[in-house]
């Protein structure tokens, strides 16, 4: 290959990676979300240039590196060296999809523009494999982009965020195979083109697909809901002056939960990750402070927290090690008015309350990969997770409150890190759960980053179509929300503001088709790449294939036949 067409290949590829990137961000304000139809015209236009599979895989991580560099824009500005490592290693695993494609042409003797269709079916087990199970690192960056649409991403209660990946990969290759075929005919024959209407025709009805979908899923869906509930978030913000003071943060968020339940008497109230900064399970002065306020209030309180549990002997390595004799657990907890009764009134202790543990634990800051089996590693930590080395907890049950009617109502929390995981709550506690509500922290990204705020944002409406539920979500600088069970986003709080927001939201309990198999989309695709690698493939004659080349080079503008 010459250097001047290995110049404009490489450009193709960056210039795509550039397009996705963008994709997932918003600047002014404004969502790059509409370059998805296009963004990978350029990487498939500089592949078909290339022969060997070493050009390929050069190609391809150069666009994955410049995708990712762009989408965690936040996480690598804040976490300088891991997040380095974290998108240069992502970066070679997303060669994997190419590689695999090289390899399905060379099998099935096509070099075709058609072909990279295939990718579709290559791209969504590969996400899924390394996000849920290899370094369960979230880059899902198609999701992520549409998401800012959340009309076009209601059918992934069908196939989960995998299936975004899918759609958009295919709009890709019909948009290219237009293109292709404006560029080789004239437009008198364009007109009577079949091959050229056959096309545009198959764009759009791909394109329409998911509007048709959504158009039942907003028609169907309202009647079954169960109800609505009054829901209240509070975001009470950092002081600028010492934001590493956690002491204010309980003060603000008691005002603002006092200046909320006098004025709307909402059903339930959520606060942010880590908002109370002593564990009610373990603080017998934080429980007895907590239940007199919410008693008070009689409106039960959804909270972050920190909690400890004793550690079994002889202790782990990791725990002798930090000289503990305790696991530490970021956890979520559910306070209601009855509680406060029974610990204020009977003097009952809170060592049985249901609490959530976090399941997905951030990489570097709340514990470091292997560090239970290799304790030096744990020195790796950076400062943000200010040594906590929390331990990972386990899909909890549902957490229950009564409205202010005394309707019963199930919750199921997440907590920052997990709202980037489809796979963070088991189908049993999905069904019973009416509500989901987050609990996050942004004080981590300052108040000049805020693409990671987008992404978290993003995701949200991604779990919450996925699972067709709404979505209560609170955090400590933003941003601050709800969602419908259709990821559409209301009563946001803008981020680094002190404040509260309530709204209406209908309940939904039940399962999705993507909760009850939600490994199947990508396993689908699996079968469907095992079934083509075994299909006999078509010899072609290579004389008559490289007369159809020259032929082309003579005649550009005209079409095979």
């Amino acid at each position: 290959m010459k250097k001047s067409n290995s110049l404009k290949t490489i450009s193709a590829a960056l210039l795509s990676g550039l397009m996705l990137g963008l994709s997932v961000n918003h600047i002014g304000g404004v969502s790059f979300a509409f370059l998805l139809p296009v963004c990978m015209l350029g990487i498939f236009s500089a592949l078909e240039k290339l022969d060997t599979l070493k050009s390929w895989l050069l190609h391809a991580f150069v666009f994955s590196f410049t995708a990712l560099s762009l989408a965690l824009l936040g996480f690598t500005w804040i976490e300088l060296l891991a997040g380095k490592i974290m998108v240069t290693l992502i970066s070679f695993l997303y060669t994997l999809p190419f590689a695999l494609l090289w390899f399905l042409r060379k099998r099935l003797c096509t070099e075709s523009t058609r072909s990279f269709a295939l990718l579709a079916l290559i791209w969504p087990p590969v996400a899924w494999f390394v996000t849920e199970k290899l370094f369960a690192v979230p880059i899902t960056l198609f999701s992520n982009g549409l998401a800012n649409y959340p009309v076009f991403i209601q059918f992934i209660d069908l196939t989960g965020y995998t299936g975004i990946s899918a759609w958009v990969i295919v709009l890709n290759v019909f948009i290219l195979l237009v293109y292709k075929s404006i560029r080789q005919n004239s437009l008198a024959e364009l007109t009577g083109s079949k091959d050229f209407l056959k096309l545009s025709g198959a764009a759009m009805l791909w394109f329409a697909l998911p509007l048709l979908y959504a158009w039942y899923s907003y028609t169907a869906l309202p009647a079954t809901f169960q109800g609505y509930v009054t829901a209240t978030v509070i975001q009470p913000g950092y002081p600028q002056d010492d934001p590493e003071r956690e002491e204010f943060q309980i003060d603000i968020a008691l005002a603002l939960t006092d200046s909320a339940v006098a004025q709307t008497r909402p059903d339930i109230v959520v606060w942010p990750e880590a908002a109370l900064p002593s564990s009610v399970r373990t603080d017998e002065n934080a429980l007895l402070f907590m239940a007199d306020r919410v008693l008070r209030w009689q409106t039960p309180v959804a909270t972050g927290m920190m909690d400890m549990e004793q550690a079994p002997t002889p202790l782990p390595p990791l725990q002798q090690y930090l000289n503990r004799d305790y696991f530490y657990y970021n956890t979520a907890a559910m306070i209601t008015p009855q509680l406060g009764w029974r610990v204020i009134m009977e003097n009952q202790r809170a060592d049985a309350l249901n609490v959530y543990r976090k399941v997905n634990l951030m990489p570097f800051t709340e514990y470091v990969p292997f560090s239970d089996r290799f304790p030096f590693l744990s020195r790796l930590v950076l400062e943000f997770g200010e040594n906590n080395h929390f331990k990972a907890g386990a899909s909890g049950t549902t957490m229950t409150f009564l409205t202010q009617d005394e309707r019963i109502v199930h919750i199921i929390p997440y907590i920052c890190w997990d709202i980037l995981f489809a796979s963070t709550h088991k189908a049993e506690n999905l069904q019973r759960a009416h509500l989901i509500t987050t609990h996050t922290s942004g004080r981590l990204f300052g108040d000049d980053i805020k693409t990671s705020l987008i992404g978290i944002k993003n995701y949200a409406r991604l779990r919450s179509v996925e699972a067709r539920k709404s979505m209560l979500k609170s955090s400590t600088t933003g941003y601050s929300f709800f969602t419908n069970p259709f990821g559409e986003v209301l009563g946001m709080i803008e981020p680094f503001t002190e404040n509260y927001s309530t709204e209406r939201v209908p309940l939904n309990q039940g399962l999705s088709l993507y909760s009850r198999f939600p490994n199947g989309f990508p396993v689908l695709c699996l079968l469907a790449l095992i079934l083509l690698t075994l299909y006999p493939a078509k010899k072609t004659n290579p004389k008559s294939h490289d007369h159809q080349n020259k032929e082309r080079k003579k005649h550009p503008r005209k079409t095979s036949k």
